[in-house]
């Protein structure tokens, strides 16, 4: 199982953040960075079977453009919310919600297409 092996090192990178910040506090942000990406390449990597999983059921709904809207609005916010966090870490709230701002109008101009879709639809619906 992976997540134990994740668990640890991410406990190992924040006792070794925590001795930096002691010792040299410059240190401390560049540990925290590698950490962080450390957990997002371990997360990209478990991730694909998903990925693949959603595209397979998407074209079997004969809709497989859908897929790539919705993975695409989901990488937004998952990217948005870690950069956000490290905003808050930071003592920088008000940018991290300025990053969260523009990630929800960021997905919402990716869904526009998919919105006229579904209106589309229901104006055939209608129509009957």
């Amino acid at each position: 199982m992976q997540i134990t092996a994740i668990a640890g090192a991410a406990l190992l990178a924040v006792i070794l953040i925590l001795t930096l910040r002691e010792l040299r506090a410059s240190l401390a942000l560049p540990a925290r960075l590698a950490a962080t990406l450390m957990l997002v390449g371990a997360a990209l990597a478990l991730h694909a079977p998903i990925l693949l999983r959603v595209r397979e059921l998407f074209s079997l709904a004969g809709e497989p453009e859908h897929a790539t809207v919705i993975l695409r609005a989901t990488g937004i916010a998952l990217i948005c919310e870690l950069a956000a966090s490290f905003c808050r870490d930071l003592g920088e709230g008000t940018v991290a919600e300025g990053v969260l701002l523009f990630g929800k109008l960021e997905i919402l101009v990716l869904c526009l297409p998919l919105m006229d879709a579904v209106l589309d639809v229901a104006k055939e619906l209608l129509q009957f």
